[in-house]
């Protein structure tokens, strides 16, 4: 059973960052080397500059976003990373004589929150060195975090000399890799994966009106703030997203601005515009009925807990007689609605939720296309996902 504080934890995850990312003391060292000449301090790296031979993967979160996206996602989703796709299990509250008092079965919750390996930790298993960091203007110009991006890229040229890179990007993330390709001469990037990126366009764009008090609120708002922005390093000085409109000035010249020949390009579109289910739970029908039988089963099964020492919590559930003990309390989810956005627009409608699949996905004889079953959030978590970057970094 969830309360309402407990719903709010999962809208509003303030924990701590938890993460694990497969270090050396050579790695290490790089990576401080990156941060001090960028001056910067959020670069997270497991590059050792010997392995000249290895490719480097290198993150790029996308609109309102941080490296936690791809480090820790249920903190860089903001705990909206929902097991959707199956129903809680019962949960059963023991045996008793009447239901359980501090359980009334009126209570409801959302989708079970699911806190999958990450992005990082699954490159880290299959020996694949990464690179990621937090965009100063995780709001802003396009232009500014394509310079940023092309900075980043320079130095790790610097650091680690000739070595292949293929950028993985997530939404607005593959529209600033996408435009940093078409400006660069020269560029060690081979391969370009990006995940739900609106390359059409998409309806976020609107929130372009709701520019000034969005400022005020990402910024002022201790709570709002740590979602985009855990360690408060950074602030929101624009919020642009006109950018993003479909058939904007920015998005027809990355579209005019063609497909370069020495690097491969991959688009993965989610076609799920689920977010979560809402449920009630109900006294299970079974629960009402007496059980002679099994309570004396169970009964057994206590004492027998008990008598070897076990701890209260293996055995206070189990009945403690076969006469009055006899209803087994089992309260079992009941499917009310599903958050399923329908309002028109085709990123509802046949997308991920936020970008439509025709957006994601560019027509062009250079572009590799997959579709997912997901939404916006699960494309830089799922399992699908995982698979798709490590056979796309393993055949460069």
């Amino acid at each position: 059973m969830e309360s309402t504080s407990d719903i709010v934890k999962k809208i509003f995850t303030m924990r701590k960052p938890s993460y694990n990312k497969k270090e050396t003391a050579e790695s290490i060292e790089a990576e401080k080397t990156l941060n001090q000449n960028l001056k910067r301090s959020d670069i997270e790296s497991t590059v050792n500059p010997s392995e000249d031979k290895k490719p480097i993967v290198l993150f790029v979160h996308g609109f309102a976003s941080s490296k936690y996206n791809w480090l820790d996602p249920d903190l860089g989703n903001w705990g909206w990373v929902k097991d959707y796709l199956n129903d809680p299990e019962p949960k059963d509250y023991g045996w008793h004589v009447i239901p359980p008092p501090p359980f009334v079965a009126v209570d409801w919750s959302l989708s079970n929150k699911l806190e999958p390996i990450s992005a990082t930790e699954f490159m880290d298993q299959n020996n694949i060195s990464w690179i990621t960091y937090s965009q100063e203007s995780a709001f802003g110009d396009i232009e500014d975090s394509v310079d940023e991006l092309n900075n980043v890229i320079n130095e790790i040229g610097k650091t680690f000399g000739k070595r292949d890179i293929v950028i993985i990007a997530h939404s607005r993330g593959g529209l600033i890799s996408k435009r940093y390709l078409d400006k660069s001469d020269k560029t060690p990037v081979k391969k370009l994966v990006t995940f739900g990126s609106p390359f059409g366009g998409t309806f976020v764009s609107s929130f372009d009106i709701f520019q000034l008090p969005t400022k005020l609120v990402l910024n002022r708002v201790r709570t709002m703030r740590r979602l985009w922005d855990y360690g408060q390093t950074r602030k929101a000085e624009s919020v642009s997203t006109r950018q993003m409109k479909p058939n904007s000035d920015f998005l027809t010249a990355l579209e005019e601005s063609g497909y370069r020949d020495d690097v491969n390009y991959v688009n993965v579109a989610g076609s799920s515009q689920h977010i979560s289910n809402v449920y009630t739970w109900r006294w299970k029908l079974s629960s009402w009925k007496r059980d002679y039988r099994l309570a004396r089963k169970k009964m057994l099964e206590r004492r027998k807990l008990m008598k070897n020492g076990k701890l209260p919590i293996e055995w206070y559930h189990l009945p403690k007689d076969f006469f009055f003990h006899v209803y087994n309390w089992i309260m079992e989810p009941r499917l009310i609605f599903q958050i399923l956005p329908k309002v028109g627009y085709p990123e509802m409608l046949q997308g991920d939720g936020a970008v439509s699949i025709r957006s994601a996905l560019v027509d062009h004889e250079r572009v590799k296309q997959y579709i997912i079953h997901r939404n916006h959030l699960d494309l830089t978590c799922c399992e699908e996902a995982y698979q798709i970057m490590k056979n796309e970094v393993k055949t460069i």
